[in-house]
């Protein structure tokens, strides 16, 4: 079982209908969209809150999920404030570089906060969404939403797969460390090699296993 799954099936409302739980990510996300900035500043504190407190989860392991999404939205931010002008007036922040000036453009900063702020929303209430929403309401949910079952067989078959990655991955690796693989940086990055390798036959063999058992078990092309 994965992490998220774990705080997903203790969370407070597991025992919530999918369907509720789908309408509030979808309004969540729709009010990320469209709220100004001030009142998105609110919606990220209520999400966050509503996180902690229905996944018991502390406000440390929250911060520690956010910093991911969080780095890639801060180079993207950089990328989007950044630019290249000939006079410095029009930068908030400014240096001079060949025959203009790099800086921060005050037009393109509102820009970027007002897209800093609904992505930051948007994350929450998917936050929100997964660490209240077990796997299987999640393909409750889909199939209430009518949509085609081999769109839903094929999520159902990723989620088994990655399973599969980390078990054999988190094997191949303990293997690797046992034989002090990772003990210098050469060694480090030939064991790297050898495991992306190994892992990528490893989920093929395990595959060939998977059809084989379903082929037993007479399947007949539907999961679901």
């Amino acid at each position: 079982m994965l992490l998220i799954d774990k705080y997903a099936y203790r969370s407070r409302w597991v025992g919530v209908s999918p369907v509720y739980k789908g309408w509030f990510y979808l309004v969540s996300l729709s009010l990320a969209l469209t709220l100004p900035v001030i009142y998105q500043g609110g919606l990220f504190l209520v999400l966050m809150m509503l996180t902690c407190i229905g996944g018991r989860i502390s406000l440390r392991q929250y911060l520690r999920w956010l910093r991911l999404p969080g780095g890639f939205l801060l180079f993207s931010i950089m990328a989007m404030v950044l630019t290249y002008h000939q006079r410095p007036d029009e930068l908030i922040i400014s240096m001079p570089v060949a025959d203009g000036f790099v800086g921060v453009s005050g037009e393109l900063w509102g820009m970027a906060e007002h897209t800093l702020m609904r992505c930051l929303c948007s994350i929450a209430a998917t936050f929100c969404f997964v660490v209240s929403t077990p796997f299987n309401q999640c393909i409750r949910l889909l199939k209430a939403t009518r949509l085609p079952l081999v769109l839903i067989e094929q999520v159902l078959l990723t989620y088994r797969f990655i399973f599969i990655l980390i078990e054999e991955a988190h094997a191949i690796f303990t293997a690797q460390t046992l034989r002090f693989g990772y003990i210098r940086r050469r060694h480090w990055l030939k064991s790297l090699a050898q495991l992306a390798g190994m892992l990528l036959q490893r989920v093929l063999i395990r595959h060939q296993h998977m059809k084989a058992s379903l082929f037993v078990k007479l399947y007949q092309g539907e999961f679901l």
